[in-house]
């Protein structure tokens, strides 16, 4: 007797051709059996699937309420440590500082008069003239430096500049610069 070769299914063709019919439906029988086993199976792992990630969804989500919470909760801390008449009171002090920052500016931002425009004027031609004089006289050997004349009125309206505290330290740039001048040396 000859066999067929059908894929997956030798076995059954082979005792259909010797008419063992009743072995061949067992065996159908086994393999409906067989594929109903596996198609529960995987629907099985894909509801097991589904149950993971619906678990780590809904993990997620009791971080996000857990956050929502303790943000809520600094939120209420930061809101007792700090009232509403405290914000206003900074805000005032601020808009005051601002408004005596700008008069300062307005003070140091008037510009001069045509006279005294005039007078630094002539001031700065007598030191360009003195500057020349000096250094032709130092060309031609002379020590006499002739120094212009100190100003003989007062300034009008002019409030002392606020200068910035001194520094009570060198800078590390001057401190470097000494150091390896004594390194060098």
């Amino acid at each position: 007797m000859r066999l067929i070769s059908i894929p997956g299914g030798i076995l059954l063709c082979n005792l259909i051709i010797l008419f063992l019919y009743s072995k061949a439906m067992l065996i159908l029988k086994k393999k409906r059996y067989m594929e109903g086993l596996l198609t529960k199976t995987d629907q099985q792992m894909e509801n097991l699937e589904q149950m993971v990630q619906t678990i780590e969804f809904t993990q997620i989500e009791m971080q996000v309420v857990q956050g929502l919470e303790d943000g809520n909760t600094a939120l209420k801390s930061l809101h007792e440590a700090m009232s509403l008449e405290d914000v206003e009171r900074i805000m005032d002090d601020t808009q005051d500082a601002v408004e005596y920052q700008r008069q300062i500016d307005e003070l140091l931002g008037t510009s001069l008069s045509s006279e005294d425009n005039d007078a630094v004027l002539a001031e700065l031609e007598e030191l360009t003239n003195a500057q020349l004089a000096a250094e032709a006289g130092a060309d031609a050997g002379g020590d006499d430096v002739k120094l212009p004349d100190a100003p003989t009125t007062e300034p009008q309206d002019l409030e002392a500049p606020v200068l910035p505290d001194v520094p009570s330290t060198e800078p590390a740039a001057a401190a470097a610069k000494e150091e390896r001048t004594l390194l060098a040396a």
